[in-house]
């Protein structure tokens, strides 16, 4: 029982985590923020499209991780905690 609510969790946060990827680089709050403000040398870097489209395909890989656990949760007896 203890599995299956672990494999839900991971679920949820693969599901949270991959729609934050995708949407942050985004957001107005992805180029202003206290990170570039204290280190100026990467905003090039973190503020190219080149750079949030890697981003958003982690965001991707992660939604997609999250699609595969719900369609392999009740075809597995035991989850991917489990002993």
């Amino acid at each position: 029982m203890i599995a299956r609510i672990l494999n839900v969790i991971y679920i949820i946060y693969s599901f949270e985590v991959g729609v934050a990827l995708l949407l942050l680089p985004w957001l107005g709050l992805w180029d202003n923020n206290l990170v570039l403000y204290l280190c100026p040398q990467i905003k090039p870097i973190v503020t190219s499209p080149f750079f949030k489209g890697a981003v958003m395909g982690l965001g991707v890989d992660n939604v997609l991780i999250g699609i595969h656990e719900v369609v392999n949760f009740r075809s597995t007896s035991h989850g991917l905690f489990s002993p």
